[in-house]
């Protein structure tokens, strides 16, 4: 009876050890229930020697323990889209109930119902949400819906494709009548006239396990694994061009030269033929974009190199404020969906399809005004280092100059407001 005391004593210990500290330890609970298991199958072999209540009670209990757990994962999502307040809806799914009951009810009907048992529509969503919001990995996230790791993935990707087909609601090139508003609300923000946005890129990490064979064409310049992420934004930090795929090996003027947008823009299609006089020069509607990327008659970029005049200096530092969209934007953004800061949560081939959901997400977040705190983007930006990009100091056509000195004439003798 003393060994049966000393292990008994020693196995109810652990136990309640290891209760007060699960949820910082999943792995090494599991581990260790594995040993409790062993323990017990060891109690069995000895029970000529044991008290049958004592033997029973310590099997119970642990029986109870892993039910409790269990018991837990299924009443999750219960609790949360009952109980929750908005700063936990906030925290877990970056939106309020509302807006996510909003975007069950226009993605629903591009999701398969039957495609994971016993799981609703609604859950699913809240399965891809959670995920993307915290980076987590699938098996974490599956522990708190209790679905399984596969499950996950396959409820992700399929949440992801669906948010993709509401894109053209909420992440689109602006028309005449919203390209007016683009360029009217930029000047009074951002104070550059006749500009209808900001370009700019991003790299998202890649995990190593989620590589393909061609896993060298994916290093950055950091000689880190990541996909570029290449996008336009507003005023108000929304998205009006993705462009999503390319390996982190690819120069972001390579990634923007290969696009839809860079064709349309060189053809003239890309905006309407609205013209502004400026400093006795006609200037077509514009976008802004950083030294990576090369100057066009429809892309202006700041001045470079060591010999610049006072009014270069000036427009360079009128630009590096109005720079500050795209770069917010990113930075909200990946604050709100930490999976493109902490490494990708799915496969390679799916990876873009998650980040256009979260470009889609982002920009229904600023619609709705939902809140970005400090917090998250402290946390996201100390998560990956951002590559340093290569220049690109390609100056296509006499217009791209043309413009860009006219702008900077506009900077150095500002018109006077009435």
């Amino acid at each position: 009876m003393a060994d049966w005391s000393l292990t008994f004593t020693a196995l109810m210990y652990k136990m309640f050890f290891l209760r007060a500290r699960r949820r910082h330890y999943p792995r090494q609970l599991y581990l260790n229930y594995r040993l409790q298991l062993e323990k017990i199958a060891e109690l069995q072999r000895l029970k000529s020697c044991l008290n049958v209540e004592q033997f029973l009670f310590v099997k119970t209990f642990l029986q109870s323990c892993l039910l409790r757990k269990r018991r837990r994962s299924l009443l999750w999502w219960e609790h949360a889209k009952n109980k929750f307040s908005h700063d936990q809806w906030l925290k877990y799914l970056r939106m309020g109930k509302e807006n996510f009951l909003i975007l069950v009810e226009r993605i629903t009907p591009s999701i398969k119902i039957h495609s994971i048992k016993n799981v609703s529509i609604e859950k699913q969503i809240a399965i891809a949400l959670v995920s993307m919001a915290s980076g987590k990995s699938n098996a974490h996230i599956g522990r708190i819906f209790h679905v399984s790791k596969s499950d996950v993935g396959i409820i992700i990707e399929e949440v992801c494709e669906a948010i993709k087909t509401v894109m053209p609601q909420y992440l689109k090139v602006p028309g005449q009548f919203d390209v007016e508003k683009n360029i009217e609300a930029f000047e009074k923000k951002w104070e550059f006239p006749q500009c209808a946005g900001v370009l700019g890129a991003i790299h998202v990490p890649i995990q190593s396990s989620n590589l393909p064979e061609n896993a060298s064409d994916y290093l950055n310049n950091n000689n880190e694994h990541s996909m570029l992420l290449q996008g336009v934004v507003d005023a108000s930090y929304k998205f009006w061009d993705v462009n999503i795929g390319w390996p982190g090996i690819v120069p972001e003027s390579k990634v923007f030269t290969s696009s839809m947008l860079w064709l349309k823009g060189q053809d003239r299609n890309l905006f309407p033929n609205i013209y502004r006089e400026i400093c006795d020069s006609m200037i077509p509607i514009y976008i802004l974009a950083g030294t990576s990327y090369p100057l066009s008659h429809w892309v202006l970029g700041p001045f470079w190199g060591e010999s610049i005049s006072a009014k270069e200096k000036l427009f360079n530092e009128k630009f590096t404020f109005a720079y500050n969209a795209i770069e917010i934007a990113f930075k909200r953004l990946k604050a709100r969906w930490n999976c493109l800061s902490h490494g990708s949560i799915c496969s390679i081939e799916v990876l873009p399809s998650v980040i256009a959901a979260c470009c889609i997400l982002h920009n229904i977040c600023e619609v709705n005004n939902e809140i970005v705190l400090d917090d998250w983007i402290i946390k996201s930006e100390n998560n990956f280092k951002q590559p340093i990009p290569s220049p690109c100091n390609t100056v296509i056509g006499p217009q791209a100059e043309n413009t860009r000195i006219a702008i900077t004439e506009y900077f150095a003798n500002p018109p006077l407001k009435l």
